[in-house]
């Protein structure tokens, strides 16, 4: 006999073995005992997650003389009539190459006469999404109003596709992805019988690479059967699946965290030379920024994961050493790299350019950039609070000029407070002057106030403060009093001196233009005025 494929030799023949959809199965089963029976059925969801198998189990157990709490018992006369292939009361149908209206009227016509064998006669139409419009209207009548003996079950991986109309006629089931947890049990016990012989790591993945799908995940696990006569490992399947090597992966998740472009492309280029699919190292870096993630934001990632240690390990090593935005915003461009991959001129150049762009933010303008750029500002002067020292990476370099100093206090004396020293009004320039402003004003916490006053311009003469605006909106927040004493707190080290706020002629000007033109326009038609 012919070697028979695990995902078939496996596949479920009654309700028991249906695995990860209790809630479906759950409705079935109460449907058989009370025989409710419905005309029609809709099954959907992700392919390989027991759609068919459930429809075959459900068309044989409404047929069933002494159903098993619900299921084919598998022994009655009728049962075994419908295990042969031969017979006529459960017809599965492939829309996909029977997809015409001619095929459908001819469904039609055959439904009307009687089952052979059991009480119902079955369709099972597959992938029914694939039907034409005109094949959707010829079942549309017949699957309202089908013979008493006849039930139809459909069943799709694209529910969208099909009309509302065929839709409003079918009690809906939605098959859910199969937890990965779930999917290692069934493999672990498929090896167990075979008698192979497994690491707990390498099942797991195997059972993840099947994403909820346990025929994607059964078709992997036999081609592990026979990849190595002895012990399956965690390696085994990684070569099995032909992905990318974690060690590259690694390598450069750690050269975008520290900024190194130069070891970026190096790495780049080492990995093309080795004959690696673009799309495939692509997909697999986005995971292992996933991952990364995961590490970096939940305290017990590795129940998420389901990692080796020693491979966990690693990652936690990388995960500290970057902050979350710079690892989310990594995440981020490469997904949006593998949408324009498949529209790219040269992939390898599209690649290198998102990747060098992940590594150094600060060529960046985004919003995302930016806020990575902040992060990590945010975390030097964290270390510099706590140490003293100023951290400066590695990758970049500095000069540093030494300056005399008084010598550090020893713990026994207090250092004096540091204050910063205001010029006086003689020597002060206007950069220091709107610079020293602005970090009072946020010091104080006045948002909106501070973002009014990086607009002005300002002048200090004989003891007068000349603030300068562009609007007349923000010279009339600067005329408060309460607008002045911020000030005033601000620049405390002037002393005592007045305040005055004007609008700059130009901008009244101008606004004054403005409003006038436009009072024009509307009064004569945009199409009339022209603004010289």
């Amino acid at each position: 006999m012919s070697y028979l494929a695990l995902y078939r030799k496996y596949r479920p023949t009654t309700f028991n073995e249906l695995i990860g959809q209790d809630h479906i199965v759950k409705t079935l089963v109460n449907q058989i005992k009370s025989g409710m029976i419905g005309h029609a059925y809709l099954f959907t969801g992700t392919r390989g997650t027991g759609k068919t198998s459930a429809a075959k189990i459900f068309a044989k157990a409404i047929n069933c003389e002494n159903n098993d709490n619900g299921s084919p018992c598998g022994k009655c006369r009728v049962c075994l009539e419908l295990s042969d292939p031969s017979n006529i009361d459960i017809i599965e149908i492939d829309a996909a190459s029977n997809n015409g209206v001619n095929e459908i009227r001819e469904l039609r016509e055959n439904v009307q006469y009687p089952p052979v064998s059991g009480k119902y006669k079955v369709y099972i139409i597959d992938e029914v999404h694939m039907l034409t419009g005109a094949a959707f209207n010829a079942l549309l009548k017949t699957l309202e109003e089908p013979p008493k003996h006849a039930v139809f079950i459909l069943a799709t991986t694209e529910v969208h596709k099909i009309p509302a109309t065929i839709l409003s006629r079918c009690m809906r089931f939605d098959f859910r992805l199969i937890p990965t947890e779930t999917i290692a049990d069934l493999i672990s016990k498929i090896y167990d019988e075979q008698g192979k012989e497994y690491e707990k790591e390498a099942v797991l993945a195997i059972a993840k690479a099947g994403e909820g799908s346990i025929r994607d995940a059964l078709s992997v696990a036999d081609i592990a059967l026979s990849y190595s006569d002895g012990k399956l490992t965690y390696e085994d399947v990684i070569n099995v699946l032909g992905a990318t090597n974690g060690e590259v992966l690694s390598e450069l998740a750690e050269s975008i965290i520290a900024g190194d472009s130069g070891k970026v492309l190096e790495i780049t280029d080492r990995t093309f030379s080795s004959g690696k699919n673009l799309g495939v190292i692509v997909k697999d870096f986005i995971s292992f920024m996933r991952n990364l993630i995961v590490v970096k934001t939940c305290e017990d990632a590795n129940k998420i994961l389901l990692l080796p240690e020693n491979r966990f390990a690693e990652l936690k090593a990388i995960a500290d050493k970057g902050t979350e935005e710079k690892m989310l915003r990594t995440l981020s461009l490469f997904c949006d790299m593998e949408t324009s991959l498949k529209y790219a001129a040269n992939p390898r150049v599209l690649f290198e350019s998102v990747a060098v762009k992940a590594a150094k933010p600060d060529s960046d303008y985004s919003i995302d950039a930016l806020l990575a750029r902040i992060k990590e500002l945010e975390n030097r002067l964290s270390e510099i609070e706590k140490s003293g020292v100023a951290v400066v990476p590695a990758n970049e370099t500095s000069e540093i000029v030494e300056e005399e100093s008084e010598s550090i206090p020893t713990d026994e004396e207090k250092a004096p407070e540091y204050k910063p020293t205001v010029k006086s009004s003689e020597e002060i320039e206007i950069k220091d002057l709107i610079g020293t402003l602005l970090i009072g004003i946020r010091n104080s916490g006045s948002e909106m106030l501070y973002n009014v006053l990086q607009s002005v311009s300002a002048e200090f003469n004989d003891g007068v403060l000349t603030l300068t605006t562009k609007t007349d909106s923000d010279r009339a927040l600067l005329e408060k009093e309460s607008s002045k004493e911020a000030v005033r707190s601000a620049l405390s080290g002037l002393g005592e001196f007045k305040i005055e706020v004007r609008q700059s002629e130009k901008d009244k000007y101008s606004d004054e233009i403005e409003i006038e033109t436009e009072r024009i326009k509307k009064a004569f038609g945009e199409d009339i005025v022209i603004v010289k």
